[in-house]
């Protein structure tokens, strides 16, 4: 039975890279990624422009997520860890040409972040897939924050970077609503387990909202057995609330 949500003036929503990157025929295509679309507009009209947010994923060439920034022989997804690297000898031998770290800094970033999963190129600069889906115009938004721009840093979640450190996004939010500060925070998009997830546990945990993820409007990038249950075994201890798109309606 679901449940009715009103929708109102301490709300906001954050669209999480909705980008073609992350739909069939994308770099990092997500299943049925697509059919999101529909969904996110709807959501979207029960917000009013000064309570939309986004986020869209953008990386150089050479960046240390991606699998092409590495000579070895390596496949895409591939989970890159710390114990794997920290005996590396060699920087040309293990990293292309064009990749935009050294192996020191390689292995910094992984003793700090664990892991790194190796994905194909995708959102890359200057490309018609690092934007926004073209049903979608960044004027429809009060703020995008583009994320995944440092070279040696991945970046899933909206707020803070897989180092830890801050975005741009929650300063925006704060500053737009000054005089009636936001409670609770709806997100969606691409994907469910990676960016979605990060994005808010990092608001629930981190950065004081009262998180909806709102699932239907959401798609999972990986599917080993027990991925989507630690996942929400995950978005469960951190208070991460769990609603379908019919269940929120306009105040």
């Amino acid at each position: 039975m679901s449940r009715r949500i009103l929708i109102g003036e301490f709300d906001i929503v954050v669209a999480v890279d909705v980008q073609k990157t992350f739909m069939p025929g994308g770099g990092l295509p997500v299943t049925d990624g697509d059919k999101i679309v529909p969904i996110v507009r709807k959501i979207l009209e029960l917000f009013p422009k000064e309570r939309r947010y986004a986020t869209k994923d953008r990386h150089r060439r050479g960046h240390i997520c991606l699998a092409s920034s590495y000579n070895w022989k390596v496949e895409p997804y591939t989970l890159l860890t710390y114990d794997v690297v920290k005996h590396w000898q060699g920087s040309e031998e293990r990293l292309a040409d064009h990749a935009r770290f050294t192996l020191e800094e390689l292995k910094d970033y992984l003793s700090i972040v664990g892991f790194q999963v190796l994905w194909p190129d995708h959102g890359i600069e200057g490309t018609q897939e690092a934007e926004l889906h073209p049903e979608f115009s960044e004027d429809e938004f009060a703020h995008v924050e583009v994320k995944g721009m440092d070279d040696i840093c991945d970046s899933y979640g909206g707020f803070r970077d897989n180092r830890g450190r801050k975005t741009g996004l929650k300063r925006k939010i704060r500053k737009q609503h000054r005089e009636k500060p936001i409670r609770r925070l709806f997100c969606f998009g691409l994907a469910f387990d990676y960016c979605v997830a990060y994005t808010a546990i990092d608001a629930a945990t981190k950065e004081g909202f009262e998180v909806y993820i709102v699932l239907d409007a959401t798609r999972s990038v990986m599917n080993p057995p027990g991925h989507y249950e630690e996942i929400l075994l995950k978005l469960q201890a951190a208070n991460v609330h769990l609603v379908h798109s019919d269940d929120l309606v306009a105040a």
